[in-house]
């Protein structure tokens, strides 16, 4: 066990958030002297989209690329994930919620319903690794 063990809390989207955000702090209570850490990843559709795009974003904008860390983690004798549920984000989800980070002005590209140029296909094969139920399959390693 490493000197300093940390448990690793997942945030999600939408209606989970309430069961992140009211266990949370459950968590942190048992954990509050034990020696133990507790930290926060953010896995929401939003937080995949921007890390998806974080090297077209200005520097103020990025995002790591949370659910790959947690990936890499996974792999790991001392992991210690808390994931609760999250969406499986439907093309209209991702959509809807490309938009809104459109309008908080993050300058991402629109998911492109046929790609015709190669900045098309390179939007879609990106939006297209947060489809779906991306998280599942990466911390199930």
């Amino acid at each position: 066990m490493p000197a300093n063990p940390t448990i690793i809390y997942t945030k999600t989207d939408e209606a989970p958030a309430l069961a992140t955000y009211s266990f949370l702090p459950i968590i942190q209570a048992f954990t509050k002297h034990s020696g133990i850490a507790v930290e926060t990843r953010d896995i929401s559709l939003a937080a995949r989209i921007l890390s998806a795009f974080s090297d077209l974003l200005p520097a103020e904008q990025r995002v790591a690329d949370n659910l790959a860390e947690l990936g890499a983690l996974t792999l790991k004798p001392e992991a210690n994930i808390i994931k609760l549920p999250n969406i499986s984000a439907s093309v209209p989800q991702l959509v809807e919620a490309i938009t809104e980070l459109q309008a908080h002005g993050y300058q991402l590209p629109n998911f492109p319903a046929t790609a015709a140029t190669d900045a098309q296909k390179d939007a879609r094969a990106r939006y297209a690794k947060v489809l779906g139920s991306a998280v599942n399959p990466v911390l199930r390693e």
